[in-house]
């Protein structure tokens, strides 16, 4: 079956639906700017690398917890750094599902999966802070940073689990999507 696409030129906005090829370079006929992949498809593909990386920084998190907890504070806050980092990545894929999402459903979820991010990734920075307040001997600065990582983590449970693509694009959905 043949999809359809539509990009966006970045230059002066034109629209133009593209069917074949998935990744073909399209240049706007108007302005000779390259267009980039919009819509249903770019909302797609962006939750897929936005769950990748949310995921990848959980396991970092997860990690760099335990680290902290056998007392490695070094090892620790480069954990924190990494998830914080990945974090930061995810945030911005499930941005840009929002802002190209043309069904309510992944536009919610990923407005959900958005801000559990922003929490998380929120927490990874107050626990790198704490890791290099208790290597300095800042006990009480390490022990609100603690405070302030533990309200985020605390913040994200609200926002429920994050669906992954095969539960949230499911392929009857895509096939409609892409007729539309």
């Amino acid at each position: 079956m043949e999809r359809t696409q539509t990009y966006r030129c970045d230059g002066c906005g034109s629209e133009y639906r593209v069917r074949g090829e998935s990744q073909p370079k399209v240049v706007c006929r108007d302005c000779d700017h390259e267009a980039t992949l919009c819509g249903t498809a770019a909302a797609q593909r962006a939750y897929h690398i936005g769950y990748t990386r949310y995921r990848e920084a959980r396991r970092q998190l997860s990690d760099a917890l335990a680290t902290a907890e056998d007392g490695e504070t070094t090892l620790a806050r480069g954990g924190f750094d990494g998830a914080a980092s990945d974090f930061e990545a995810s945030v911005d894929q499930f941005t840009t599902v929002v802002r190209e999402a043309e069904a309510e459903t992944l536009a919610e979820s990923s407005e959900r999966a958005r801000k559990k991010a922003t929490c998380l990734w929120q927490a990874a920075e107050w626990l790198s802070g704490m890791t290099y307040a208790s290597e300095q001997g800042e006990t009480a600065q390490a022990g609100t940073y603690r405070q302030d990582a533990e309200n985020r983590l605390r913040a994200a449970k609200e926002y429920g689990t994050v669906s992954s693509p095969e539960e949230l694009l499911q392929p009857e959905e895509l096939e409609a999507q892409s007729e539309a």
